[in-house]
């Protein structure tokens, strides 16, 4: 049972890194030629406009504890609405809803699933974790010039959603959950572009800290380079290569946090992250993008007074569509 509940914990790192990291793979698609000019991309922000993202990750783990392999796989599908509620030379004001969300989780033979749009959804503890996200709305605060998140309205709502359905989670969400972390986790949606306009070829760089309390910490180096106009979908888009690391850091203090395990160190590590995206400058925001990153390393934990190595391989793949209408697989039959 402990070796259960480790895997699924250190599942929790899975999920919040999900929901963080945006950044995208490449593809071998043909390319138009390079533009003379440098391209200005910009998000466009248009009082009302609403558009829809689908989120959907596919992770493979495996976890050697003791000398055994313990193999865990996730699905994973969230999908936002976003409506523009008001603009301003210097703020504008973002609604964002989580519409649906679907999780499925392979640990070993055991198999737990949940899925918002089903009807006769089975409880279960990831059903129990997920439901309350239904519905949880954001007021997002952005810098339209820098592209920063300076406030997240509707934090304290969904933390207390969050720790009424999973009272024994309550101090490890308070954590990992605090408006700057929220802040963190909604950047990577606006913060993507270069800050002037680039020429086919040029690179422009990112850094990101997204701190998880007594789970640990990520710094992330994200490296982008545009490579022009691609005729994608019966659209022209632009084309932006990511290509990034990763360096885990375990907790300053080996406190539980209320987990049933402390993490006493790690070396986990991206090395290596490679990703596309793909911007609309017609309608000024993200069309796609896709990302796989393989993380590997080992962590120390203890389990009362007994400690243990474990030795952690995952693989995920991200990818990220927008529509201007929900998702025809997002709505309740």
């Amino acid at each position: 049972m402990q070796r259960y509940l480790l895997s699924a914990w250190i599942g929790l790192l899975v999920l919040t890194f999900a929901l963080w990291a945006q950044e995208k793979k490449p593809d071998k698609s043909e390319q138009k030629p390079a533009e003379k000019g440098p391209a200005d991309l910009k998000l466009a922000f248009k009082p009302n406009d609403k558009y829809f993202q689908k989120l959907s990750s596919s992770t493979t783990q495996t976890l050697k504890i003791q000398n055994q392999d313990v193999k865990q796989n996730q699905e994973q599908e969230f999908v936002f609405s976003w409506t523009v509620k008001s603009v301003a030379a210097d703020k504008v004001e973002i609604e964002q809803r989580i519409e649906a969300v679907r999780m499925v989780i392979t640990i070993g033979s055991n198999r737990i699933e949940y899925d918002s749009r089903r009807k006769d959804q089975p409880e279960n503890p990831v059903a129990s974790f997920f439901k309350p996200l239904i519905g949880a709305t954001f007021t997002l605060t952005v810098d339209p010039k820098t592209h920063r998140v300076l406030s997240v309205q509707g934090r304290d709502d969904f933390v207390k959603r969050l720790r009424d359905a999973n009272p024994n989670m309550a101090q490890l969400l308070g954590q990992i959950l605090s408006e700057d972390q929220m802040k963190q986790m909604a950047e990577p949606a606006f913060a993507f572009l270069p800050p002037t306009p680039v020429a086919v070829g040029g690179s422009w760089e990112r850094e990101a800290r997204l701190t998880l309390g007594p789970l640990g910490s990520y710094d992330a180096k994200y490296s982008y380079t545009y490579l022009g106009k691609e005729k994608k979908d019966s659209a022209e888009l632009d084309k932006i290569e990511v290509k990034g690391s990763i360096k885990y850091k375990p907790p300053e203090s080996a406190q539980a946090g209320g987990l049933p395990f402390k993490i006493e160190g790690g070396n986990l590590e991206a090395k290596e992250i490679t990703g596309t995206i793909y911007f609309d400058s017609q309608k000024g925001r993200q069309a796609s993008s896709d990302m796989t990153v393989r993380l590997s390393g080992k962590l120390t934990i203890s389990v009362g007074d007994q400690k243990a190595e474990v030795e952690l391989e995952q693989t995920q793949t991200t990818k990220v569509e927008t529509s201007d209408t929900l998702p025809d697989d997002s709505k309740k039959p």
